[in-house]
Parts: structure tokens; sequence; C-alpha cells
């Protein structure tokens, strides 16, 4: 509906959040409909795909059929994710959400295995990837609950480029004075996409951040907009260390006012002797695991690792 009526001009009919494209010319219109149907329309696609594995998903199924649909349905997932245009490595120059994420951690230092750097693959594709490899093992494994897990993660990960693309406008429209329909317009989308999200948590927060990013909206302030995510944070299943802040390049430093957020862990502090000793652990289940299915092929084969030591003889 977003993207209908920016093409042709008019309103939508939302119960919360509507737009009315009246007010847009072509430059902002333009950028209602191509941001909108990457970000939006194929952003939920992604999900619905992903939705579609697990419902496909049969648990202790036979491993050499185990899941084939489900599996098919969570690749699809991640080819909507990616787009067509990544090169193998992700250093292609795509247009939807890998992309977009790609770009925000440049805007926000939050590129890199650390999330600490201006340049690189987006640590949020990085931990996307990771879940999206553990959702596809867990389905092979007829894992449904667990890849249910993996898909929930995705989605709070998903939200984080759309809440930098908010703060990012915000601070161009506010501190930057940039007053150009252009930007306007992609506030109201970055706005309107994550906006569900956040009415979930906090109706009261989704109502700062759409007057003031709406289509028409006639101010915009960065410090409401930032406050009203800031609160919910931890509901969205997201860290201010992952969104980051507005940084400026050229000067090696936040821009005054959007410096990363205050809370910035989902849950308390961090147990780092548990991260290391999860990460270990973690990694020798999954050897186990990835030897117990080759164990199975080659059971079914005819050919086990384990033999007899009088068949061997005979």
């Amino acid at each position: 509906q977003w993207v209908n009526a920016a093409l042709q001009g008019t309103s939508t009919s939302f119960t919360n959040g509507n737009a009315d494209f009246n007010t847009y010319g072509t430059a902002g219109r333009r950028e209602a409909v191509k941001k909108g149907t990457a970000y939006m329309s194929v952003w939920m696609y992604v999900i619905r795909e992903l939705e579609d594995a697990i419902d496909d998903c049969q648990v202790e199924c036979e491993f050499d059929n185990c899941n084939e649909d489900a599996v098919h349905a969570w690749d699809e997932g991640v080819a909507f994710y990616t787009g067509s245009e990544e090169e193998k490595d992700g250093s292609g120059s795509g247009a939807l959400l890998y992309s977009l994420a790609d770009k925000r951690c440049a805007n926000f230092k939050t590129c890199g295995p650390e999330g600490d750097s201006v340049s690189g693959t987006s640590n949020i594709n990085i931990k996307i990837f990771s879940e999206f490899a553990a959702g596809q093992m867990n389905l092979n494994l007829g894992n449904c609950d667990a890849a249910r897990v993996n898909k929930d993660r995705i989605s709070e990960l998903m939200g984080v480029p759309l809440v930098q693309g908010v703060l990012r406008y915000a601070h161009k429209i506010d501190s930057l004075a940039d007053n150009s329909e252009k930007s306007k317009a992609e506030g109201a989308v970055f706005a309107a996409a994550i906006l569900p999200r956040l009415h979930a948590c906090s109706p009261g927060a989704a109502a700062t951040v759409y007057e003031n990013m709406k289509v028409g909206a006639t101010s915009t302030s960065l410090s409401a907009v930032k406050s009203a995510f800031e609160k919910n944070l931890v509901c969205m299943g997201i860290a201010g260390d992952d969104v980051g802040g507005v940084y400026d390049i050229d000067a090696g430093a936040f821009f005054l006012g959007a410096a990363p957020m205050n809370e910035n862990k989902t849950s308390g502090g961090v147990n780092i002797l548990g991260i290391v000793l999860g990460s270990v652990l973690g990694g020798v289940a999954l050897i186990a695991m990835f030897g117990f299915v080759y164990m199975m092929k080659r059971e079914k084969s005819g050919n086990p690792m384990f033999k007899n030591p009088d068949e061997v003889i005979a």
C-alpha cells in the first residue's frame, strides 16, 4: 500500500502511521517507491520465506530427504536478503538488505568482525549470516524449534539498519539542516519500516518517531527520535553497540548528539568467560553434530565407519 500510494501520489489508509504523498514531488515519491520496495516489501518477504521454511520443517525425518522443502524456502529467504548483485564475498554493489547493512555500517562505525570499523562487511551481516547457516543446519537435522530461534534472531538483527537509517536522516535534517525532499522522504521510509516493531514495544515512542519523521513532518528532533529508540532497544532485541552512532569520518569522532546509545546491551553486563566457554562448547557441539551426520550417511550407503572385525576379515 505504501509503494502504491507513492506511485499514485495519494494517501495510505493504515490504522496507524499514514502517509500523504500529495505533499511530495517526484524526488520524494521516487525515494518512497524505491526504498519502500526494498526495505519494507522485500524485508517482510525475507521473513515470510523463513517462516515458510519452519512451517515445512519436520521433526526427526530421514536425513537423506530431511526437510528439503524447508531448506529450499530458507535459502530463498537468504537470496531475497542478499540480492543478485553481491559478489561471492559480499563486496558487490547490491540494492537490497545486505547492501543496506553494509552502507549503514560505514555511517555508524559498525563494520567488521568487531563492529568498530567504517569499512568492510557490516557486523550485522556477519551475525545474520551466522544465523542463516545455523538455521539451515537445524532444518537439515529436523531441529525445527531451534530454527525458529534462528529466525527470530535474524528478524531482530534485520531491524538494526532500519534504526540506523532513521537516525542518519534525523541527523541530516535536524543537525545538518538538510531540508531536501529526498532526505526527508528517505527518513520517512526508514521510519515507516521500523515503526511497527517500535510500536509493539511502546506506542508512545512510535508516535514520537512518526511525528518527527513522517511524510510532511514540519520539524524533526534528533534527540527525541534517538531517545524514543534508546528506551526500547532491549524490547526490540537490539543492542546499542549494534546500532552505533552517526560517525564523522573526517573528524574521526561521532557527531554531536549522535553518539552510540547508552543502553548498549540487550541483557545486563557481558560475561566474557561465558562467551568464551559458550563459543568453545558450541564449536565442539557443531563438530560432533557434523560427525554424527557423516556417520549416518556412511551407514546408509553400506559403508559404515565402524565394522565388525569378523566382517572385515571375511
